[in-house]
């Protein structure tokens, strides 16, 4: 049939996120969300006050959307992990090959922050995790890339928080606060 074009979603789906017969590549990759950071702003018995530094790196030729970014902050204990806070800072623009650093700050104020405080202190610090899925928008497709990481948090970052001391950040992405 000269001059008919049928539209196939599908097939410009696979040609866009898969391997092809000309290329080893894909098109559009996964971004790369890394947890570079967490520092302890603030802590008394009632509420523990966190930043997080998570980057977004875009791989693509194309500019991205982080649509969300919903995550969990756990404390582990070693055996057991127990849910301190959530968040998610929202949308935020990726430029094709481009990174960014958000600085997303997280409160927790409940009953879980007692028994991990009593962790950190028989202990002398905790392991914390940040767990997440990042949800993507890029041109006519949505797609959600998983990430995890464990941090421990010591007396001394503890110590050098309440004296009001805060670590250098040396990095070329542009970096947000939200």
């Amino acid at each position: 049939m000269v001059g008919t074009v049928q539209p196939d979603i599908k097939g410009l789906a696979a040609f866009l996120g898969k391997r092809t017969e000309h290329s080893c590549m894909p098109i559009l990759r996964d971004p790369v969300v890394t947890l570079e950071d967490i520092r302890l702003r603030k802590i008394s018995l009632s509420s523990l006050d966190l930043e997080l530094s998570v980057r977004v790196e875009n791989p693509n030729l194309l500019g991205i959307t982080l649509r969300e970014l919903p995550f969990t902050v756990l404390c582990s204990s070693g055996r057991t992990e127990q849910q301190l806070a959530s968040g998610n800072p929202g949308r935020m623009k990726i430029a094709a090959n481009g990174s960014t650093v958000l600085h997303i700050p997280v409160t927790s104020q409940n009953a879980t922050l007692v028994s991990a405080l009593a962790t950190f202190v028989m202990r002398g610090g905790v392991q914390v995790i940040v767990r997440g899925t990042a949800t993507i928008d890029a041109v006519l497709f949505c797609w959600s890339v998983p990430f995890e990481k464990t941090l421990p948090v010591t007396m001394e970052q503890v110590a050098g928080s309440l004296a009001g001391k805060r670590g250098e950040s040396s990095t070329n992405a542009d970096e947000h606060r939200i």
